[in-house]
C-alpha cells in the first residue's frame, strides 16, 4: 500500500507486496494452464492420448475459475444479454434435452459435459477478467503455446527428413507433437498466429519483437510445408481479410496505417523470406511430382480425402433427411452411418471406421436437427458480428489490431470445422471460447453489477451447482478414462492372443461411463470374441447380443452373432444375420462366405450359389475357390445322381482351378449347370 509520511515522500508498505504477486498470480495461473498446460497434455494410458487427459485438465481449471470467482466479494454478472452468450446458452441448453434421444448414453452424456463445460468456461471468464487481462493473458499464452509447437514441429521435421526425401503429403503426418494428428496440430498452430502476429506489432520491447517474428516465420513455414490444404485455405483467407481491411483503413482515411507501419513492414518482409524458403524447401526436399500432385489437388474431389468426404456428407445428408427437426441424437452419427454401408470409402476394408462426418455444422445438424445445427451456426454469425463490429467501431489503434487478430482465427476455426471436426476436440473449443468470451467481454456496455444479501445467496447458490457440475464431470472423465485404459489392455491382448485376459480387461472396462471404443466398436464384442476362442458360444452370443444393442449396424458384431448361433445349431437365426449384414454392406466378403458355408452345411447348394453372387469374382480371399469347389462339386454330384449318371461321379476333377472356371462361366456367360455338365459328359470316356 502507498501513503504519505510526515516529509510528504511515497512509503510502500512491503507487507502489501505479496498480496499483489499472488493476486496477479491468481489471475495469470488459470489463463496460462488453460491454454499452454492442458494443450500439451498427453497420455499413452488412453487409446485417444489427448482428449479424455485434456477433459479432465480442463476440469480442474474450471475448478481454479470457480474458485476465483467465488473470493471475489463483488457479485457481478457481465455480458449474460449478450446475444453470443444466450445463443451458446440455449445450445447447451437444447443439447441437453436432446439427451433423450441417444443409443449409447455413455457417449451422449460425455458429449454434453463436453458442451456444459464450455460453457461454464465461457461464463467465468467473463466474470473473472476484464476485457484488458482476457486479451493480455490469451495474447501471451497462445504465442508461447506457438513458440512451443513450431520447435517441437520443427524438431519431428527434421527428424523425418533424415531418412530422406519427403512424400508429400504421406511423409509429413509423421509430425504431430502432442496431438495424434498432423492435421490437428496444424490447426492448433494456425490459431495461435494471429495472436504472435499481434504482438510483434504492439510490443514496444525490440528483442521480444525479434523473437515473436522468428516464432512466427517458423510457424507460417510449418503451416505451409506441412502441407494441409485447409489451412493452406485459411491462410490466403487470413491475407484476403487483412488486404481488405487495408483497403477499408484507406478509404476511411484512418491513421492505422501510419501508425504501426514499421512494424507490418518488417513482419512483410520477413513472411515474404518464409515463403520463399518455403519454395525452395518443396524444390530441394521433397519428392517434386508428389507435391506438385498435392497441390494439384486442392480442388479436386474424386479421388482421396476429398473424394471421402464428400461420400461422408452424402450420408450425413441421409441422416439429416431422415430426422431433419431434431436429429438422430447426440453421439449417434457414428452409429447411424454404418447403416448405409462404406462403399467407396476408406473404411471399405472394415478395419477403419470414420467417427464424424470432416464437417461439423453436418455434424451438429445431424445429431441435433436442424433446430440444433442453426442454433450452432447462429453462434459462429454472432461472432463474426461482434468481431467485425469491434473493428469498424474501435477508435485505439490496438484493440482494433486486436480484433483483427481474432477475426483471423475466428475464419480458421470455421473453415477447419467445414472440412474437419475441431468440435470434437478439447483445444480447439478452449480457444474457440476464449474468444467468444474476448469479443463479450470487449463489449462492456452489457455489464451489470448487482450486490446485496439475496445476490449472495444466488452466488453461492451459483457456484454450489457450478461445482457440482465440475467435480461430476471429472469423475465421469476419470471413469471413462479408467475403462479407456483398460480398453488399451484388452487390445493389446487380443493382438497376442490372451482371450481370458482380454475378458479380464474389458469386465473393468465396460460399465455406464463407457460402452463403446474410439472407433464405435462395443466394448462386449471383444469379450464376445474371446468367449468364442475358448470355445464358449453361449457367452459369446450374450455378449454379442448386448453389444448389438448399442450399435446395431455394425457388421462384424453382426457377423460374429451370427457364427456363434451356428456354433450351437441355430442355423437359421444365423442365416437371418449374415443376411443383415450383407444388406447393410453387400460386398463383406466373411459374411457372404460364412453364408454359402451355413447353406451347404444345411444341404441347400442353390441357396449357396446364389450367395457368391455377393462376391466379387476377381476377389483374393483365399476361401473364395475352395469354397467354390465344395459347392459346386456338390450340385453337379446332385444333378449327375438325379441323371442317373453316378459313373461320372468318379471322373469329377479335384483341382478348384477347375471349379472355378465351371463358376467363371456360369455366372459370366450364363451358361447352365446343367449345360456344364453335359460339356464335361462328352468329354468323358464311358466305362
Amino acid at each position: 500500500m502507498l501513503y504519505l509520511n510526515t516529509k510528504h515522500t511515497l512509503i510502500v508498505d512491503n507487507n502489501f507486496m505479496p498480496q499483489i504477486r499472488i493476486s496477479l498470480l491468481t489471475k495469470i495461473l488459470p489463463l496460462f494452464g488453460l491454454l499452454l498446460v492442458i494443450s500439451l497434455l498427453s497420455s499413452h494410458a488412453s487409446l485417444d492420448p489427448g482428449l479424455l487427459i485434456r477433459f479432465l485438465g480442463l476440469q480442474v481449471i474450471l475448478a481454479l475459475l470457480l474458485v476465483q470467482w467465488l473470493v471475489n466479494k463483488q457479485f457481478k454478472l457481465r455480458g449474460v444479454k449478450s446475444p453470443l452468450w444466450i445463443a451458446w446458452l440455449l445450445f447447451a441448453m437444447y443439447t441437453g434435452v436432446r439427451l433423450l434421444w441417444g443409443n449409447s448414453y455413455s457417449d451422449s452424456l460425455f458429449e454434453w459435459m463436453k458442451i456444459l463445460s464450455y460453457q461454464m468456461l465461457l461464463f467465468l471468464l467473463i466474470q473473472n477478467y476484464s476485457f484488458k487481462e482476457l486479451r493480455n493473458g490469451i495474447s501471451y499464452s497462445l504465442s508461447i503455446l506457438g513458440m512451443v509447437l513450431a520447435i517441437w514441429g520443427l524438431v519431428e521435421l527434421v527428424e523425418v527428413m533424415q531418412s530422406g526425401r519427403l512424400n508429400i503429403p504421406l511423409s509429413t503426418y509423421q509430425v504431430k507433437t502432442v496431438f495424434g494428428h498432423r492435421n490437428l496440430y496444424l490447426q492448433i498452430l494456425f490459431l495461435t498466429l494471429p495472436f504472435q502476429l499481434y504482438l510483434a506489432v504492439i510490443e514496444k520491447s525490440k528483442t521480444f519483437t525479434v523473437l515473436i517474428v522468428t516464432f512466427s516465420s517458423l510457424s507460417l513455414f510449418l503451416l505451409i510445408v506441412l502441407s494441409n490444404r485447409s489451412v493452406w485455405l485459411s491462410l490466403v483467407m487470413m491475407t484476403l481479410l487483412f488486404t481488405g481491411f487495408v483497403l477499408w483503413n484507406r478509404l476511411q482515411k484512418s491513421t492505422f496505417l501510419k501508425d504501426l507501419n514499421k512494424p507490418f513492414r518488417w513482419i512483410g518482409i520477413t513472411f515474404s523470406v518464409t515463403l520463399l524458403l518455403s519454395i525452395l524447401f518443396f524444390a530441394f526436399f521433397t519428392v517434386t511430382e508428389e507435391a506438385e500432385s498435392h497441390a494439384g489437388n486442392i480442388l479436386k474431389m474424386d479421388n482421396g480425402s476429398g473424394k471421402d468426404r464428400i461420400e461422408l456428407w452424402k450420408r450425413t445428408l441421409q441422416i439429416i433427411e431422415e430426422n431433419p427437426v431434431f436429429g438422430c441424437g447426440a453421439a449417434n452419427w457414428k452409429i447411424e452411418m454404418l447403416k448405409y454401408g462404406n462403399k467407396g470409402l476408406v473404411s471399405e476394408n472394415n478395419v477403419t471406421y470414420y467417427q464424424r462426418p470432416h464437417n461439423d455444422f453436418l455434424w451438429i445438424a445431424s445429431e441435433y436437427g436442424l433446430f440444433g445445427g442453426i442454433i450452432y451456426i447462429l453462434g459462429f454469425l454472432m461472432a463474426f458480428y461482434l468481431a467485425l463490429s469491434q473493428i469498424k467501431n474501435q477508435q485505439e489503434t490496438r484493440r482494433q489490431l486486436f480484433f483483427l487478430s481474432v477475426l483471423f482465427a475466428l475464419t480458421g476455426f470455421t473453415l477447419f470445422s467445414f472440412f474437419s471436426f475441431p468440435h470434437e476436440r478439447i483445444v480447439s473449443n478452449i480457444i474457440l471460447f476464449t474468444l467468444f468470451a474476448l469479443l463479450i467481454a470487449g463489449n462492456a456496455e452489457t455489464e451489470i453489477e448487482t450486490t446485496g444479501s439475496k445476490n449472495r445467496m444466488l452466488k453461492w447458490m451459483s457456484f454450489l451447482f457450478l461445482a457440482l457440475l465440475a467435480v461430476g464431470s471429472f469423475y465421469f472423465g476419470y471413469q471413462r478414462y479408467n475403462s479407456e485404459s483398460h480398453t488399451k489392455g484388452a487390445l493389446e491382448a487380443k493382438m497376442d492372443n490372451q482371450p481370458k485376459r482380454v475378458i479380464e480387461e474389458i469386465n473393468q472396462a465396460e460399465s455406464a461411463y463407457y460402452q463403446l471404443d474410439p472407433l464405435s466398436t462395443p466394448l462386449l464384442w471383444y469379450a464376445g470374441l474371446a468367449w468364442y476362442q475358448l470355445g464358449k458360444p453361449d457367452s459369446a452370443i450374450r455378449c454379442f447380443t448386448n453389444a448389438l444393442a448399442l450399435n446395431p449396424y455394425h457388421v462384424h458384431v453382426i457377423n460374429n452373432l451370427a457364427s456363434a448361433y451356428v456354433q450351437i445349431g441355430e442355423n437359421e437365426q444365423a442365416i437371418s444375420l449374415y443376411k443383415k449384414a450383407l444388406k447393410i454392406y453387400p460386398e463383406f466378403e466373411e459374411s457372404a462366405l460364412n453364408l454359402c458355408a451355413v447353406y451347404f452345411n444345411e444341404h441347400q447348394n442353390d441357396s449357396a450359389l446364389s450367395a457368391f453372387s455377393y462376391l466379387n469374382i476377381q476377389t483374393s480371399n483365399p476361401n473364395f475357390k475352395p469354397y467354390i469347389k465344395a459347392i459346386l462339386k456338390a450340385k453337379i454330384i446332385s444333378i449327375l445322381t438325379k441323371q442317373g449318371k453316378t459313373e461320372l461321379i468318379h471322373s469329377l476333377p479335384d483341382d478348384p482351378e477347375w471349379y472355378f472356371l465351371q463358376y467363371k462361366m456360369h455366372t459370366m456367360e450364363g451358361i447352365s449347370i446343367e449345360n456344364l455338365i453335359f460339356d464335361f459328359s462328352k468329354q468323358q470316356k464311358p466305362y
